[in-house]
């Protein structure tokens, strides 16, 4: 079991990369290919390590954000997240090295990995979740955090 803090795209966005990854998860059955209903964007990976809730995000504004196109980590294929969210993965505990990604696909280490261009619309991010993992039901939602924008 492990714990995320994590955003979750708008469902406009989830329905633009479905469209746009269809056809490669077709030509591609050999990689695992993430159910869109699940994707999220990764703000920190805790680990085992329960974080015990979220810190106050409260004096942060609420940044406006993009998926791009993807890249790899080591047996993971990503999209790329375009935007200031750097100020919420490190108050979400993330090391300075963290890149904030949306998982879409994963395989094995040798697997050539296609390269996919997207350029996803923008929103605004508006709440931060903190998930359980490895739970009988996939994800297991902790806590919800709103975002409050200057409006508010």
């Amino acid at each position: 079991m492990n714990f995320v803090t994590l955003l979750y795209p708008p469902a406009e966005v989830v329905t633009r990369l479905d469209e746009v990854l269809a056809p490669v998860r077709a030509d591609r059955p050999d990689l695992r290919w993430s159910d869109p209903a699940r994707w999220h964007v990764t703000l920190c990976f805790h680990g085992r390590d329960d974080p015990g809730g979220l810190p106050d995000f409260s004096d942060l504004v609420p940044p406006t954000i993009r998926l791009g196109d993807s890249g790899t980590f080591p047996r993971v294929l990503w999209m790329d997240v375009h935007g200031p969210l750097r100020p919420l993965a490190e108050r979400a505990g993330a090391p300075e090295d963290w890149r904030p990604h949306l998982t879409v696909a994963r395989g094995a280490g040798d697997a050539p990995w296609p390269h996919l261009p997207f350029d996803g619309p923008e929103w605004t991010v508006d709440e931060i979740v903190l998930v359980r993992t490895g739970t009988p039901t996939g994800y297991e939602t902790v806590v919800r955090v709103p975002l409050s924008t200057p409006n508010d």
